[in-house]
């Protein structure tokens, strides 16, 4: 299935209007969209998707306050984890695109070339002058 060049100019677009900016939100959205439901830690999420479990914690966080997810609160070190679609049609309709899109692998490296990655900090090219004293 070959991405339409539409496509590659509205997943920026989607992202920002769901308020995903980071691949470990992707993913830990992703991840319970696809379970639904889960009852499990952040650490049993973190290493399911391979990631560090404070990314995941920051990630989940993310996501509840932008809605794309509900968490009960922590009985015995593990939280409910649950999948919320937005209210917004936009929004839901955005998710659903990109989630489609993210099934087939020209789809899933589209979306990662637009996806940031946690703790990569844009680094200052030596030419530029700038100096890191």
């Amino acid at each position: 299935m070959a991405i339409k060049e539409s496509q590659s100019v509205l997943v920026p677009d989607r992202l920002q209007v769901l308020g995903v900016e980071l691949l470990t939100e992707w993913d830990a959205l992703v991840f319970l969209y696809r379970h639904a439901a889960s009852l499990c830690t952040t650490a049993q999420i973190a290493q399911l998707i391979g990631y560090e479990k404070s990314e995941i914690g920051a990630a989940l966080h993310k996501l509840e306050g932008l809605g794309l997810i509900q968490r009960s609160r922590v009985s015995q070190g593990i939280r409910f984890y649950r999948f919320s679609a937005p209210e917004e049609p936009s929004r839901y309709s955005g998710l659903l695109e990109l989630m489609n899109l993210a099934q087939g692998r020209e789809g899933r490296l589209l979306l990662l070339k637009h996806l940031k990655r946690p703790g990569l900090e844009p680094r200052p090219r030596r030419d530029s002058g700038l100096s890191l004293a």
